[in-house]
């Protein structure tokens, strides 16, 4: 009993001497651990098939009645993913693949007892709705890390996306040919992939990995042809083999997309329409049959969907998420040590906020761009045979101004909010045996104006044993900023992990460390520094089915945290999370975390060395799910929280989330999230007085309402309508104010200024897109934004909501039209 309370006392007071120790022991429990770890149990047996080279290819009509595909050995006995993993599939399944000297094709017999009850909802490309489909997996390389996925559906739609490490990333789009046909036995599809939309070695015969995957989704019955068991960590290393690909060769992969738009931009308060015309271009080529080169010249993002703005109270940055095709497709390489976030790049203007500061007197802001204007962006990105993985991006912004008008005079001027800036990264990724692999990268962001340079070059890996059983990940990162006439600033990062991630119950433990200097923000994210961090976590994972449960699981987490410097405690969470799933596949979750002790913010005073001292907590929250396979869904979330100490914060959320399919074309969603903060401290404001500063902290009544509505309707696999309308309003209301005290403790003050905040933001994306040749689309986009804050609070939802739209509001109209260019359909056409 001493000894483990020793342990604790050390854990929970001695933060520094915890990490030191630890990682000690850690690094000893890692080699003993891999070192003399019993084996796990053998790794399944591949299946094989053998693909048989056509000269003659079939008409890709969906229906396998073609001479062509008489006598090709047949890949069948499919293995059910789930519900019950690795039992027989209750449905045969039989596939077959030909190949000429430009495709690889396969035809698929997906028979079903009850063709009428093959569920076949339309989407939009890329989206999987209720619906059967079957999906092909392609790994060229056979390294069971990187694949390419296409997806079809009994309704024609396509769905692709590129695998790495197990994440699919449906932002990349391939051009390739499909069609399906449903009769008397099930249903059937044809999928030919060209060569141009892979990469795979140039050699002479070819041995890829490969599986396929179809989902009966009338019994939620997933399955797969080689045996996919949920206890093994990665899936695409668990694909099967393709053989029998010979003499065929990488062809040169190079296309053009050209695309023309037009914008109607009218601001509430002009009465002018404002119309611009764009163009521009963007070019792959591929390099080798392993590298590709992706060009964006003159880009335009107009039509991207607008960002879900909210009330940022907090000390941290809000992280929206990329929605610009550019920055998502083929970026996989680039997804290291979280030193890469896209939206840097043409984003806010360092010196946005600061042309209020440079007004002289009668001057008002006209213009004031949100965003700094991109001039073009490249990037490299393949792996080779041997499987190294380089990844080369380079993007430039051109300057951008604000303009300020004099409002006697009429004069204008331009204030400077960014100088040109360039922004470059550069990735080298080797694979090794067992999924394993090393990572060195480096981004580097240049502003020759200010002669401004910040340096971030760091080392990832990740190490399995041969049975997959047992990993160990690393990071290690150094940033370096360097400014002309400031002080350099070079601060370091790394993370340590080591687990078991094989079998029902697996566990893992970290240790992260960031030092008060750190800063990837230029052309990464990160929300806060200065920081030490121990995790350790369990999992349950069960996916055998019993009596009325299909699947179960749960977590449980221990987590502690300390600043970095000086060495102090902040708090110690222990967090939970349990989920059933049962055979009417209606989902149920808990979740919640316990703070036993007292906590110390050391951010949100927003003042270096400060602290904002907290109590004990406890916070627990419940979902649930309903069966998407019935016309009318629902999700449903509520969760609690609550300071058991004195300062009485109280915290509420509620979710529910109906959705109704009035057909296979039409389905629309609703989504009303409330939440409320009673009695929460924060910051307010600070100022300096006799040298010394004072920070005012603010007990506020905290609460939100966001409304939004979505819906789509499909007319073919080609063609569809989509909308997107949300309201948040927001609201923060002070009742009380206080100084700070340095031992994070609260003094009275007379300070009473008026800091209530009423913040909304309304918009609607309204979307027509026609796919009206392969990798060609013309799209509509009506785009409306209100965004207003106030210190003058709503207290009603109306009346609010009248106040909202009789703010300015900005609406745009525009068409745009892309079309895809392949140069190996040119040439075979001349």
């Amino acid at each position: 009993m001493m000894v483990g309370w020793g342990i604790n006392h050390i854990f929970l007071l001695n933060p520094y001497m915890f990490t030191t120790t630890m990682k000690r022991v850690l690094l000893l429990f890692c080699l003993i651990t891999i070192v003399f770890a019993l084996p796990a149990h053998g790794l399944a047996p591949k299946k094989e098939l053998t693909a048989v080279r056509v000269t003659t290819k079939p008409v890709i009509d969906g229906n396998l009645i073609d001479e062509v595909w008489k006598g090709i050995p047949i890949a069948t006995n499919f293995i059910q993913f789930e519900p019950s993993n690795g039992k027989p599939s209750n449905f045969k399944t039989e596939a077959k693949f030909i190949y000429t000297d430009h495709s690889i094709i396969v035809g698929v017999m997906m028979y079903d007892n009850n063709p009428d009850g093959i569920l076949k909802e339309l989407s939009k490309r890329d989206d999987l709705n209720n619906t059967d489909f079957l999906s092909l997996v392609i790994d060229p390389f056979n390294t069971g890390l990187d694949a390419f996925e296409f997806i079809v559906t009994p309704a024609g739609v396509q769905w692709d996306a590129k695998v790495v490490k197990g994440n699919e990333d449906s932002s990349w789009n391939a051009v390739w040919n499909s069609a399906v046909i449903i009769n008397e036995k099930g249903w059937s599809t044809e999928m030919e992939i060209p060569y141009s939309a892979l990469r795979f070695p140039a050699k002479e015969i070819q041995e890829w990995g490969i599986n396929i995957v179809r989902n009966i989704q009338s019994v939620r019955e997933k399955v797969t042809w080689n045996f996919i068991d949920k206890e093994e960590d990665g899936w695409v290393s668990q694909s099967g083999v393709l053989k029998g690909i010979e003499n065929v060769h990488p062809p040169v992969r190079l296309s053009f997309t050209p695309y023309f738009s037009t914008y109607f931009d009218k601001s509430s308060d002009k009465s002018a329409v404002d119309v611009n015309y764009r163009g521009g271009m963007d070019l792959k080529y591929g390099i080798n049959e392993s590298y590709t080169l992706d060009m964006m010249l003159i880009p335009d993002f107009g039509q991207v969907q607008s960002d879900d703005e909210i009330l940022n109270l907090s000390p941290f940055e809000v992280k929206f998420d990329e929605n610009r095709q550019f920055f998502t497709e083929a970026t996989e390489l680039f997804d290291r040590g979280e030193i890469f976030y896209s939206r840097r790049i043409g984003g806010r203007p360092v010196y946005m906020d600061d042309v209020e500061d440079q007004l002289n007197e009668n001057e008002d802001i006209t213009e004031n761009p949100i965003e700094a204007k991109i001039i073009n962006a490249t990037k490299i990105s393949g792996r080779n045979t041997k499987g190294l993985g380089i990844g080369v991006f380079n993007a430039m912004t051109k300057n951008t101004y604000a303009e300020v008008t004099d409002t006697l005079t009429g004069d204008s001027r331009k204030v400077k909010t960014q100088p040109f800036s360039n922004y470059n990264m550069l990735v080298f990724d080797q694979s090794l045996k067992n999924e394993s692999y090393v990572s060195l990268f480096n981004t580097n962001v240049y502003m020759p104006e200010l002669d401004y340079v910040a340096n971030v070059s760091g080392t990832e890996f990740e190490f399995r044993n041969k049975e997959r059983s047992y990993c160990l990940k690393g990071t290690g990162i150094v940033s370096a900023r360097f400014g002309k006439g400031e002080s350099d600033e070079i601060g370091h990062y790394h993370e340590l992990e080591f687990g078991r991630i094989k079998g029902k119950f697996t566990w893992d433990f970290y240790h992260r460390m960031i030092s008060d200097k750190y800063n990837p923000n230029d052309m990464g994210y990160l929300s806060r520094n200065n920081l030490i961090n121990n995790n350790l976590e369990f999992y349950y994972n069960n996916s055998e089915p019993k009596g009325s449960i299909l699947a179960r699981n749960w977590n449980l987490r221990f987590n502690h945290e300390a600043r970095y410097a000086p060495a102090r405690f902040s708090c110690f969470t222990i967090f939970y999370d349990a989920h059933v799933k049962f055979k009417s596949y209606t989902d149920v979750g808990i979740y919640g975390n316990f703070r036993p002790l007292h906590q110390y913010d050391w951010d949100e005073p927003r003042v270096d060395g400060l602290k904002l001292r907290k109590g004990s907590s406890a916070f627990a929250g419940a979902w649930i799910s309903t069966d998407y396979r019935k016309a009318f869904a629902i999700d449903i979330r509520g969760e609690y929280g609550k300071r058991l100490s004195n300062d009485n914060l109280q915290v509420f959320e509620f979710e529910i989330e109906p959705r109704y399919r009035f057909s296979d074309r039409f389905v629309m969603s609703y989504q009303l999230e409330w939440g409320r903060n009673l009695n929460d401290l924060g910051y307010v404001d600070d100022e300096e007085i006799n040298g010394k500063t004072t920070v005012y902290i603010g007990d506020r009544t905290n609460s939100y309402l966001e409304n939004k509505l979505t819906g789509s309707f499909i007319f073919n696999n080609k063609s569809s309508l989509s909308m997107k309308v949300r309201h948040y309003w927001a609201k923060a209301e002070y009742n009380s104010f206080h100084t700070l005290r340095s031992d994070g403790g609260l003094n009275s003050t007379d300070y009473n200024e008026n800091n209530d905040i009423n913040f909304n933001s309304f918009t609607i994306d309204m979307v027509y897109s026609w796919r009206f040749a392969p990798g060609s689309e013309l799209a509509v986009v009506w785009k409306n934004t209100i965004s207003s804050e106030d210190d003058k609070i709503a207290h009603r939802f109306v009346n609010n909501l009248k106040d909202t739209f009789d703010a300015a509001q900005f609406n745009s109209l525009s068409v745009k039209v892309i079309y895809y260019i392949d140069y190996m359909s040119l040439k075979r056409k001349g």
